[in-house]
């Protein structure tokens, strides 16, 4: 995920977009220009989940944590569908 120092977010988009709502109360949507997923979570609740899964690479404004689990191909598809036609009610199981 990337850190907007603008907004003061972290980002997160696609499969990342994804896992980040199975471990985190993230605020997801549908990105028609990236034409992807996207997910959002603030500084404080990052810094809850990288004590959770821990860090593995941190370059920059780029943060990627250590997620142990494969996700399902098809629940990733589904769910993005479903933002992709607007609905924010879908939410990945395994979700905190």
């Amino acid at each position: 995920m990337y850190f907007n120092g603008v907004i003061g977010l972290y980002v997160a988009y696609g499969i990342s977009a994804f896992l980040l709502c199975k471990y985190a109360k993230a605020k997801p949507s549908y990105s028609e220009e990236m034409q992807m997923p996207v997910a959002v979570i603030n500084a404080e609740h990052y810094e809850e989940l990288k004590k959770q899964l821990g860090l593995s690479k941190e370059i920059k404004n780029y943060r990627c944590l250590e997620v142990a689990e494969a996700y399902d191909e098809n629940e990733y598809d589904e769910w993005a569908s479903q933002l992709r036609l607007g609905s924010q009610s879908f939410r990945p199981t395994g979700d905190s």
